[in-house]
Parts: structure tokens; C-alpha cells; sequence
């Protein structure tokens, strides 16, 4: 490995922005079984730093997903636009799964379609969903029951 001038220990979290945190909790807990572990009111000068908006104020739920620590962050003082399709940066959340065709008829018998039929690319199956808020949501099956991409790719072995 590579000396860095910044030590990275470790990944925190995912924060997601959503419009309605109760809609968000029905998608997030109770479909894909985020284990909620806080949920708290935020206003006052720590959120108008972090935002650079007077008057700031929202609610923030956190939880572990699949391993890794995901929070919903409703903003309560003014509402937000959804993502363009066309952008840099950010585009999904992926989230492995053990069976592809499983999770997609988990989702239909929630009422929600998924973007597409699982594809394959390599090896791998794949599908996209999108959240209430119409944010994508990956979910991806590995060869060989791999649960990361890395694992796939032999890194760590």
C-alpha cells in the first residue's frame, strides 16, 4: 500500500437526504431492515453551521444497513429539489444481497418496480430501485457468494 498524508481508519457513514422521515423509515426499516439506533430533532447553531442556513432545523435518523451506517437527514425549514439524472459525484447506494431474484420479488410484493430486470455485468447480477424520494438504490449479487466488490476482485486475499 501507498504512504497517504491523511490516515483514513475507517468508513463512517451514508447520509441520505429525504423529504418525509416517516415515508423514509417505511422504506429504510421496515423493507430493507435498517436497524435504527438514534433518531433526534436538530436545530439551533450546530445545524445552521453544518447547513449555512439561518433558522436550520431538521431530524435525523441513524442506523446499520448491511454492515455499514446509513442516516436519513429530513430537513424541516425548507423543502429540497430531487437529483437531476445527469450528475457528477454521488449516483447510488449499493447494497449486496444473497438472491437477486428474491430481492426483486421482495420489492414487487411491496408495490415498488424496480427500474429494470436484474442485468448481469461480469459475473454479477445487479437491479436499481429508488427510495420514496427517488433516490437510486443499488442491490447486487456476486459470483461465488461474495459479499463486496473487493472480495470479488481478490483484494485483501
Amino acid at each position: 500500500m501507498t504512504q497517504h498524508s491523511i490516515e483514513i481508519i475507517g468508513f463512517s457513514h451514508v447520509c441520505i437526504a429525504v423529504s418525509d422521515a416517516e415515508v423514509s423509515l417505511l422504506f429504510y426499516r421496515d423493507l430493507l431492515g435498517l436497524d435504527v439506533f438514534f433518531d433526534v430533532e436538530l436545530e439551533g447553531p450546530p445545524m445552521e453551521v453544518v447547513t449555512g442556513e439561518a433558522g436550520a432545523r431538521g431530524r435525523m435518523i441513524g442506523g446499520m444497513l448491511g454492515g455499514t451506517v446509513v442516516e436519513l437527514l429530513e430537513f424541516k425549514h425548507r423543502r429540497l429539489a430531487q437529483q437531476s439524472e445527469n450528475m457528477l459525484g454521488y449516483t447510488n447506494i449499493s447494497l449486496s444481497v444473497s438472491d437477486i431474484d428474491a430481492t426483486v420479488a421482495a420489492f414487487e410484493a411491496a408495490g415498488i418496480v424496480p427500474e429494470q430486470r436484474p442485468v448481469e455485468i461480469g459475473g454479477v447480477r445487479m437491479f436499481f430501485v429508488r427510495d420514496p424520494d427517488g433516490t437510486l438504490i443499488e442491490f447486487v449479487s456476486y459470483p461465488n457468494r461474495e459479499r463486496t466488490s473487493a472480495q470479488m476482485w481478490g483484494y485483501g486475499n
